[in-house]
């Protein structure tokens, strides 16, 4: 016999496999394993004068974020939606009288779903029209 270890897979030295996303799937468990989260750049605060131009644009536009990220030029739309989110919900914490314009109409649903309504044993189907 060698010296060398044996491949034996009760040997100490060996850690136990981990589990993979699929071993989790297969053994049932409803547990899914998240990719890693990784920063792909870096964020960019707002500065004064980027706010003031959203402030400005605000005014003028309303809610068209294409508008007004043509007018701020430096942030994208999804950029200047978050930070709109974020102030609308200051302005309403702080009670401040800012301008805030408002929100966009619901469109009604071009097929609504109907809802089921059972009067005295009989179905009657209502359909909403919200």
């Amino acid at each position: 016999m060698s010296s060398s270890p044996s491949r034996n897979p009760t040997n100490a030295e060996a850690p136990p496999p981990q589990p993979t996303s699929t071993d989790a799937v297969a053994e049932g468990s409803s547990k899914k394993v998240r990719k890693p989260y990784t920063i792909t750049k870096s964020r960019e605060s707002w500065t004064e004068e980027e706010h003031d131009k959203f402030l400005e644009a605000l005014q003028l536009f309303d809610r068209d974020w294409k508008k007004i990220e043509d007018f701020v030029g430096s942030k994208t739309v999804i950029q200047i939606r978050s930070h709109a989110q974020k102030y609308f919900l200051k302005v309403q914490k702080n009670g401040t009288l800012a301008h805030v314009p408002p929100p966009r109409p619901k469109r009604k649903a071009a097929h609504p779903y109907p809802q089921k309504a059972s009067k005295n044993g009989l179905t009657v189907l209502f359909y909403n029209s919200c």
